[in-house]
């Protein structure tokens, strides 16, 4: 009669080896249908022709406004440096022309992004930045009341210090001026000091 401790023990290595079973022909079926997708039919992009397309060809026309990595056109507008040098100086004035429509595109976008940490009329003191240590400076302060144009903007797609980028969010370059405009008619009209 076997005793508790090697039943266990015999146990133990029965559902070892039925796990490893279930492994193997997990294994075994994945691999099962890779020829089926490797033997597929498809076109080849270089295929003299087709019946599918009206034009007979298989590769088609690339999608209107598509940029091929590495060739994006930079300029000052999507930079906010002058000639969109990356090292040189940063632009003094807002490159797209300012409009009502403009205004109030950057006072919605600031709300969403700008103002849980900026609060709403730009003071610093929004619901997260009273949390944050350093808190967010007030955009009324001197030396952003003398910072370029361009430096707001790439703030806003770089980041600083511990503000996260918000390039990848804010992905519009004309919102981000939007947002910089909208910044620059907060700094207009200050707030009261409480």
């Amino acid at each position: 009669m076997l005793n508790e401790r090697q039943c266990r023990c015999q146990s133990a290595w029965f559902g070892r080896i039925l796990r490893a079973g279930w492994l193997i022909a997990a294994a075994l079926l994945m691999t099962a249908c890779h020829l089926e997708m490797y033997d597929q039919a498809k076109f080849n992009p270089q295929q003299a022709a087709n019946d599918l397309f009206a034009d007979g060809a298989a590769a088609r026309p690339l999608v209107e406004h598509t940029v091929a990595r590495g060739r994006l056109r930079i300029d000052a507008t999507s930079t906010g440096r002058v000639d969109g040098d990356p090292n040189g100086a940063y632009l003094t004035t807002i490159p797209i022309q300012v409009s009502p429509e403009l205004l109030a595109r950057g006072a919605e976008r600031y709300r969403i992004y700008c103002a849980v940490c900026h609060g709403a009329n730009g003071n610093g003191r929004g619901q997260v930045g009273l949390l944050l240590n350093p808190r967010p400076p007030s955009f009324y302060d001197q030396r952003l009341l003398e910072m370029p144009d361009g430096e707001y903007y790439d703030v806003i797609v770089n980041g600083r210090r511990t503000m996260y980028a918000y390039g990848y969010r804010i992905q519009s370059i004309s919102d981000r001026w939007a947002i910089v405009a909208h910044i620059r008619e907060l700094q207009k009209n200050p707030p009261q000091q409480n």
